[in-house]
């Protein structure tokens, strides 16, 4: 049978249990709570417990920290040969075409939309053409697709008011 845990002890876990539940190495996680000055909320079989509370937050909190862990800004040189590295990296990745500029995905975006629009507008009278709808469901058509283009139309604007205020 399975053991009956309280209720609180249920997040007082052990450095081997945050590592697995985390995918971190141990000395990773007992390096962060030493660094965050997490101190144990107890005791379990001899070893350090920790309140998931306080440790969790203790792994991934901000340390100034780029370029796999250490703090460029002790080291100008490396600073420099880091960031024009990326420089490179984003100049590469423009290439390959993994990265696209903001006015050509504009661009793509909008022919994209009017080419939904195009067909949504052709839409009843092929219904009309096509399946012989009636004049009744024509209109409910007709109708649908309104409301499916002003709501478009609505996350269009409210997507770019987002982006002028960031």
């Amino acid at each position: 049978m399975g053991e009956v845990i309280d209720r609180q002890d249920a997040y007082i876990w052990s450095i081997s249990r945050i590592a697995e539940a985390f995918r971190m190495d141990r000395r990773t996680v007992t390096k962060r709570l030493q660094d965050a000055g997490v101190t144990p909320a107890g005791k379990k079989r001899g070893n350090p417990v920790y309140s998931l509370a306080d440790a969790g937050p203790a792994l991934y909190q901000e340390r100034g920290e780029v370029g796999g862990g250490l703090d460029l800004d002790q080291f100008p040189d490396m600073r420099k040969a880091w960031y024009q590295s990326e420089n490179e990296r984003l100049k590469y990745e423009k290439e390959i075409r993994r990265l696209i500029p903001d006015d050509e995905f504009a661009r793509e975006l909008s022919t994209l939309a009017k080419t939904v629009a195009a067909g949504l507008d052709s839409l009843p009278d092929m219904l009309e053409r096509d399946a012989g709808l009636s004049p009744e469901a024509l209109e409910r058509v007709q109708a649908t697709i309104d409301t499916l283009r002003e709501q478009m139309y609505q996350a269009a604007v409210t997507d770019a008011e987002g982006d002028d205020h960031e």
